[in-house]
């Protein structure tokens, strides 16, 4: 659920599939782990990601990536930091809740 609602963002469909060399040159050479929201969804559903706290990692080196590619002053930078700060806010409300069960 959390997935969905950071894939729904407006800025989401920049993060959705991972980034092609065609798409992006260079990108390899600076970014060494690549993570985009269809691998991340992918490694819920393989067990990878167990916790909100592996989530949140993954999610971080995603707009990390986008920041180490792009210039500071460019479109995409702005639009990932824009994204980065509606995805935490939503990944603690998650954590929240989550607390919230564990107590009950």
């Amino acid at each position: 659920m959390l997935h969905g609602q950071i894939c729904t963002h407006r800025n989401g469909n920049l993060f959705h599939n991972p980034v092609k060399e065609s798409e992006a040159e260079g990108y390899f050479d600076i970014v060494k782990r690549p993570m985009d929201l269809k691998t991340i969804k992918t490694k819920i559903k393989d067990g990878s990601i167990k916790d909100s706290l592996e989530f949140q990692r993954d999610i971080l080196l995603m707009f990390a990536n986008a920041k180490m590619y792009n210039r500071p002053d460019s479109e995409i930078a702005r639009m990932s930091d824009e994204m980065l700060v509606d995805a935490l806010r939503q990944i603690e409300e998650f954590r929240q809740t989550e607390q919230f069960r564990v107590s009950d």
